[in-house]
């Protein structure tokens, strides 16, 4: 059992390329809606944007469980340590990107917005992950609580648009069935989308923060 914690961090690490592919399929790419059923075109792209959905959740929980676990059976490990925040960034970060092109692709006009706030988010992460695997000790700065909020606060951005957009899409499957080649625009949709943004503006606002107290020399005794 004591390697159950690393191995729930190794399936969130296994999850994000998968998660990213199937948000990919479903926002990015969904293929040609003229070219056959539009029923089934709508039933397909619901389908991968729920997948993406509801793995994340599975993703986020082992980021909850790992830690509850490695307590539980006093499993800490140098190598969890490091791996632990690399599954982190690589389950928000990939999203996060994928997100920023849907956006892009769509002609969403504030997509600069998301993009900027996808930079600074990976741009961070990035580089404190090359401070840990760079580091002589293996581990480099260890994790703040601040940081770990921001962690938290970057799984509720990315889950959030995840799930909403899986919803939406589920809505615009039975909306189409009476209304057919029309396009449902749900009523919480230009509320959520403000939230959303103020929230990965605040995420990135954070992200940057905590990278600066990574970075900032400290006092000498």
């Amino acid at each position: 059992m004591k390697h159950l914690p690393n191995a729930l961090t190794l399936l969130r690490l296994v999850l994000a390329p998968v998660i990213v592919w199937y948000f990919w399929l479903g926002a990015v790419e969904p293929g040609d809606p003229t070219a056959g059923d539009f029923t089934q075109y709508l039933k397909t792209t619901a389908f991968n944007l729920t997948l993406a959905a509801v793995l994340f959740v599975v993703a986020a929980l082992t980021d909850l469980f790992d830690g509850m676990a490695a307590r539980a059976f006093n499993a800490h490990s140098k190598f969890g340590r490091l791996i632990d925040p690399i599954a982190d960034k690589a389950i928000v970060g990939l999203p996060l990107i994928v997100i920023a092109i849907a956006m892009w692709r769509s002609g969403y006009p504030l997509w600069p917005v998301v993009a900027i706030a996808t930079a600074v988010i990976v741009i961070r992460d990035v580089s404190m992950t090359l401070i840990r695997l760079t580091a002589k000790d293996g581990e480099g700065a260890r994790v703040s609580s601040l940081a770990k909020i921001k962690t938290a606060l970057e799984l509720v951005v990315v889950g959030s648009l995840l799930i909403v957009t899986a919803i939406g899409a589920h809505l615009q499957v039975q909306y189409s069935i009476d209304n057919p080649g029309a396009f449902l625009v749900p009523f919480y949709a230009q509320a959520f989308e403000w939230l959303w943004l103020i929230a990965i503006v605040i995420t990135a606002a954070l992200s940057a923060w905590t990278g600066l107290q990574y970075l900032r020399p400290k006092p000498a005794a």
